[in-house]
């Protein structure tokens, strides 16, 4: 069976290209317990991978972009990897915000990340969408400090 496509980004690569991929997103919960991690990726390259650490909980909010190596303050960390004309690109983004929607009953988040990166001092502006992600059992879990 295939995954529904439930994330959707657009990278525009200055001066006139920009690509548009769709995949399906998993998440996972990070052993910290205020993290989750939403990795959404095809077999050809194309992907995001979304940190989200909150508070205590994960609420319906707005969550600023913060630097990579920041394991502490509330926000969300974004880095995205795309092909253009066979070409891989990946960066991260360095302002933006990312909003999420708890779905009613709590299992599912909806929402956007819209920001922007530097790649090969390029500026790279983005915009996710994702819709309708699972979030994952309370057992499932992973060592998010590999990727910081």
């Amino acid at each position: 069976m295939q995954q529904p496509l439930l994330l959707d980004a657009t990278v525009a690569f200055p001066p006139r290209d920009t690509a548009h991929f769709s995949v399906a997103a998993t998440t996972h919960r990070c052993t910290d317990g205020r993290t989750i991690l939403v990795e959404a990726m095809s077999p050809e390259g194309n992907g995001v991978l979304l940190r989200l650490h909150y508070r205590d909980s994960l609420v319906t909010g707005s969550y600023p972009v913060v630097t990579p190596g920041d394991s502490t303050t509330a926000g969300a960390v974004v880095v995205v990897r795309y092909l253009l004309r066979d070409t891989p690109h990946a960066f991260f983004f360095d302002s933006g915000a990312v909003q999420v929607r708890r779905a009613r009953g709590g299992d599912k988040i909806s929402g956007s990340a819209d920001g922007s990166g530097t790649e090969n001092g390029i500026r790279t502006p983005t915009r996710i969408l994702y819709h309708d992600v699972a979030l994952p059992a309370h057992t499932d879990t992973v060592p998010c400090t590999f990727a910081w």
